[in-house]
């Protein structure tokens, strides 16, 4: 039979075994609750260094995403407004040059003519001085002066600027019609084709109305053209947009799997070691309770 000192000694060193788990599988148990209140496998460099440096790399390649898909987002706002205003100019221009054609085929009243084609020019000018976000679309990079005056002649200012935009990381895009596409066709004023037009229809000459009438028909296909190149640039836009969304699901994957807790797996081994931190204990409560007949014996 063992003797007491002997039992003693005994209990004492299982006692010493479970005291140095304890503390070790608590901490196991409290790292595993973290891990489920967070989501999160590694929260801080000392849990896995390797992946908490790739999840802060990838973290700051989602921010810079971020910022480019809010850039892609006014572009796109810049690029639609673009489009309806050309596309409505070449309608006025359309249907300026209708009119005209009333008043070449012998229409008796003119004036009324002339009149409606100098309201369809005022129309024009509203259009071309058309504004995004308080922004003038067509005056390059002058967007805060308004490039075309009441009368329709040109500002002063160089409206040719190129408004370049950030669609993807590095890789910019032009996603204006500059000015000197827009306000003018062949170095004149657009606007100065509907007055000629006007004109021509008050002084009655079918020559001349006819010449103003080829004029005017080039200046709505020069529009319809204009509107073709910013419906490219919004197709352009949508292929970066589409691009862009790829690479933040592919970031926002590739950090997850560096950095977020496998639930289904946190919760097994949280059952696994809180089960293991209650046998500790109830070894830790029948190691401090020896009988005094140990001592007796």
């Amino acid at each position: 039979m063992p003797s007491p000192l002997h039992s003693v000694v005994g209990r004492s060193l299982t006692q010493i075994g479970v005291d140095r788990a304890l503390p070790r599988t608590r901490a196991q148990v409290d790292d595993l609750r973290e891990q489920l209140a967070t989501g999160l496998r590694v929260r801080r460099a000392s849990d896995d260094p390797g992946s908490y440096g790739q999840a802060r790399r990838l973290e700051q390649v989602e921010s810079r995403l971020t910022q480019v898909e809010r850039g892609l987002g006014l572009a796109d706002l810049w690029s639609n407004r673009t489009q309806d205003e050309l596309d409505a100019v070449s309608t006025l221009f359309a249907e300026a040059y209708e009119t005209g054609l009333r008043a070449a085929n012998g229409v008796v009243d003119l004036e009324p003519l002339a009149a409606k084609t100098e309201s369809l020019r005022s129309e024009v000018i509203d259009r071309l001085n058309a504004q995004s976000d308080g922004e003038y679309l067509f005056a390059g990079n002058q967007t805060r002066t308004q490039p075309l005056q009441a009368d329709g002649t040109l500002a002063a200012g160089d409206f040719s600027g190129q408004r370049e935009r950030e669609i993807a990381p590095g890789i910019t895009l032009a996603v204006n019609i500059p000015g000197s596409d827009a306000l003018m066709i062949d170095g004149e004023a657009a606007p100065a084709r509907l007055q000629a037009l006007a004109d021509a229809i008050r002084g009655g000459d079918p020559t001349v109305i006819r010449d103003a009438l080829e004029s005017v028909g080039a200046g709505r296909d020069h529009y319809i053209d204009l509107g073709a190149r910013a419906g490219t640039t919004a197709q352009r836009l949508d292929a970066a947009r589409s691009g862009l969304e790829a690479q933040k699901l592919y970031t926002a994957e590739a950090r997850s799997e560096a950095e977020d807790a496998d639930v289904v797996e946190v919760l097994g081994a949280l059952e696994r070691q809180q089960a293991a931190l209650e046998a500790a204990l109830r070894a830790t409560a029948a190691s401090i309770q020896p009988s005094l007949m140990d001592y007796l014996r």
